[in-house]
């Protein structure tokens, strides 16, 4: 009982480690700091499969405990276990609202991101088309645009 809530304290703190990698990323964004998110990218990965293993532990520990591997399943542990309940329903109660925190921040950043992407997409097309417009030597030696369109002037 007590390797599980100091599993669950684990979990709590792993949760708020990648609550500030967020935040770390959501300044980043915010400063257009292209190096720090490439290195914070990595550091959120690490910190996911962390917390992707310190849930299968949970949820296996429930399952082991014949309780549903959900969150009814943690409120029926917490009922049962009324020794360590305190402690653990005070880890589990931030564990949530760290979740909570670190969605919203998640949704948060891939706005941001996504913003980022189609400001860099318009920007692409503008240069693009301006490249595609470039004037061009003839042979001649004479200056010709690769417009096909009529000359301003003419008629």
């Amino acid at each position: 009982v007590r390797s599980f809530v100091a599993r669950l304290e684990a979990e709590r703190t792993a949760f708020q480690e990648f609550v500030e990698l967020l935040k770390s990323e959501e300044n980043a964004l915010l400063q257009g700091d292209i190096d720090r998110l490439a290195a914070l990218a990595q550091l959120k990965s690490d910190r996911l499969v962390e917390l992707g293993q310190l849930a299968h532990q949970r949820n296996s520990h429930l399952l082991s405990q014949s309780l549903p591997a959900d969150p009814s399943g943690m409120a029926l542990w917490l009922q049962t276990n009324a020794a360590v309940a305190p402690t653990a329903r005070a880890a589990w109660e931030r564990l949530l609202e760290l979740a909570k925190t670190a969605q919203q921040l998640n949704q948060s950043n891939g706005a941001m991101i996504q913003q980022r992407l189609v400001n860099n997409q318009k920007a692409l097309a503008v240069l693009q088309a301006t490249a595609n417009h470039a004037s061009l030597y003839g042979p001649d030696g004479q200056t010709r645009t690769s417009s096909t369109g009529r000359p301003l002037g003419k008629v």
